[in-house]
């Protein structure tokens, strides 16, 4: 299966967001507020920090939570959740992240062999029952997909599945600690804001 298209993702972070509980093994998070609205129009490589998340860590848990929001979209300040269901899709994604080189610096390379992993994906009831497809056309005529996950869980298969079959360099952004797709190789930060946060860090260091 080829996906072709652009990947569309507008959804919620929770930067109030708490711990509420644990049932068994699982977090309950309770959140206040209206959150912060986040939005992507591609690929984003930053569902392997979701695969290097410890599901046992509370602070690893609730950290994503307020970063990128609740991977299954139950989350509101009406409404708690839990991360019962998180495994069913960390599973798949930390077995497609082990296609690249684990080196936190420099460049994380895709290895050759990835359909299988690609595989996986694509069985997880997010992918497979979760992701709608809409035809747009393009300012030159042609003609696409707009690729459009109902969560955010469904956003980062897709955006795994999609960086398997491109085979995407990656590397690890020095300040906020987040995975990117390397367009350039020695780039050391996601964004210029990253960039320039960075270097203030640095020059208050120096002070």
């Amino acid at each position: 299966m080829e996906l072709i298209g652009e990947l569309f993702w507008s959804g919620q972070a929770w930067p109030a967001a708490e711990i509420a509980g644990r049932t068994g093994e699982d977090f309950i998070f309770k959140t206040t507020g209206k959150g912060r609205h986040i939005q992507f129009r591609e690929p984003a490589a930053w569902w392997r920090n979701f695969s290097e998340v410890d599901l046992n860590d509370a602070n690893a848990v609730i950290g994503f939570v307020r970063r990128r929001g609740d991977p299954f979209g139950m989350l509101s300040p009406t409404n708690q959740a839990d991360s019962s269901k998180w495994f069913e899709i960390h599973a798949p994604l930390n077995l497609a992240a082990s296609r690249w080189t684990r080196n936190r610096t420099g460049t994380s390379v895709c290895g050759e062999e990835h359909t299988i992993f690609m595989s996986a994906l694509m069985a997880c009831p997010e992918f497979r029952e979760g992701v709608d497809y809409r035809p747009q056309l393009l300012l030159d005529g042609g003609f696409s997909l707009a690729i459009l996950p109902q969560t955010l869980a469904g956003f980062m298969i897709t955006s795994a599945i999609l960086h398997l079959q491109s085979r995407v360099d990656m590397a690890l952004c020095q300040q906020c600690g987040d995975w990117f797709v390397e367009r350039r190789s020695g780039t050391r930060f996601c964004s210029p804001s990253c960039r320039a946060a960075y270097a203030t860090s640095k020059r208050k260091g120096e002070e």
